[in-house]
């Protein structure tokens, strides 16, 4: 028989697992295909219990008859090593053929296994990839370890299925019906997992905002969120602050970047946030106040440190809190910014203190925008023009 094998943590299982199962096995006419939950990976902590994720496994595939669930791993304990589960399965299946269900990272990883030229030996490599752009590396890759040790490794025609079990946490711990998204897995996944309180947590893990925000932010946002939280969590060390409300402000302060306008002023209404003529004509001014709205209802962000610094951050205030200062400033000169030759200079005057780097990235923002054409000067919020007139008593002490 040729026998398929699908291990993982099925933190929860979903629909993709199964999508990529069936494919398999369409694809290489496999016999069945065995679903193998972790009990506990040495690679991944916090993980549900694995009786938990063995259950939902096991609801998951209960009437595909041709999909079983093994629980070798599950009863066996300790740590999970992959060599010691198909040496277990070989004494079941000891002349058939083994094919190895994978994803994209792990085909770079294989040979960081323990007894990987074993399990080269044992078992046809599957590749499920996730990611066309790097479809080149992946076969390079699969041609590096077919030439240094015999290994056999295929690769999976199927259409992209960018789902992840971490989104799937995240949706679950979504409480404000507003922003309720059914998870992406089978029904009798999501009634065992609410049924049982899996993924009922008061706060949301760093991963899971994260998978929030990819949903909520375009690419080129993300990427510049992860630097404002980089920059922001470097000065929160430096200036001795709390580097996780800095982390979480960073990572939130664009929430709200791509929500319509209505969506946008319907926030600030509902939370009383003051709305002027210049936002009114201007909404894209507006992301900043109904982020910290945004980070409070969906994300549930209720520290006032954290959603100031969000509501602040593109305009400031005067006399900021040191959390607001470090998000105010690491927005404007986190590394993926290129829009002033004084970056460097204001990083690391950033670095000896806030508040003049505060007033001067004020000052450089006012000569801009009072240097744009007459028909766009409204566009000047005055929360800007009263920040730097607190924050530039700091430049002139140094005088």
């Amino acid at each position: 028989m040729k026998i398929g094998i699908l291990g993982g943590t099925f933190d929860p299982i979903h629909n993709g697992h199964l999508y990529i199962a069936t494919k398999a096995m369409e694809q290489f006419e496999l016999s069945k295909v065995l679903f193998i939950p972790t009990a506990v990976s040495y690679m991944k902590t916090g993980v549900s219990s694995a009786n938990d994720r063995y259950e939902m496994t096991r609801l998951a595939i209960k009437d595909r008859s041709k999909f079983e669930i093994s629980d070798l791993e599950v009863f066996r304990g300790g740590n999970t090593y992959t060599c010691e589960t198909i040496e277990e399965l070989r004494k079941t299946y000891p002349d058939d053929k083994l094919y190895f269900i994978i994803g994209t990272d792990t085909l770079f990883m294989l040979e960081k296994w323990r007894n990987y030229e074993y399990l080269f030996q044992e078992l046809i490599f599957v590749v499920a990839s996730r990611d066309n752009d790097r479809l080149d590396q992946q076969k390079e890759k699969a041609e590096e370890l077919k030439k240094k040790y015999d290994a056999k490794i295929k690769f999976l025609k199927a259409n992209q299925y960018d789902i992840s079990s971490t989104l799937i946490r995240a949706q679950f711990k979504v409480t404000e019906p507003a922003y309720r998204v059914k998870p992406d897995c089978p029904d009798t996944v999501i009634r065992y997992a609410q049924e049982n309180h899996i993924y009922d947590m008061e706060e949301f893990e760093e991963d899971e905002i994260i998978a929030l925000l990819k949903v909520d932010l375009k690419p080129k946002r993300i990427i510049h969120s992860f630097g404002v939280r980089d920059t922001a969590v470097k000065l929160a060390e430096i200036h001795h602050l709390d580097v996780e409300k800095a982390r979480l402000a960073g990572l939130l302060h664009d929430c709200a970047k791509y929500l319509s306008t209505e969506e946008k002023l319907a926030l600030c209404r509902e939370y009383d946030y003051p709305v002027s003529e210049i936002e009114i004509k201007n909404p894209e001014l507006l992301h900043a106040k109904a982020g910290a709205a945004y980070a409070n209802k969906k994300y549930e962000i209720e520290d006032e440190e954290i959603l100031d610094a969000i509501y602040y951050h593109t305009t400031g205030k005067p006399a900021m809190d040191p959390i607001s200062l470090v998000i105010f400033i690491s927005d404007y000169i986190e590394p993926g910014r290129h829009h002033s030759d004084k970056l460097d200079s204001f990083r690391k005057i950033a670095e000896e203190t806030l508040e003049k780097c505060a007033a001067l990235i004020l000052e450089e923002t006012l000569i801009y925008l009072n240097s744009r054409p007459g028909n766009q000067i409204k566009a000047v919020d005055p929360q800007t023009r009263q920040s730097y007139e607190y924050y530039k008593l700091y430049l002139e002490e140094k005088e």
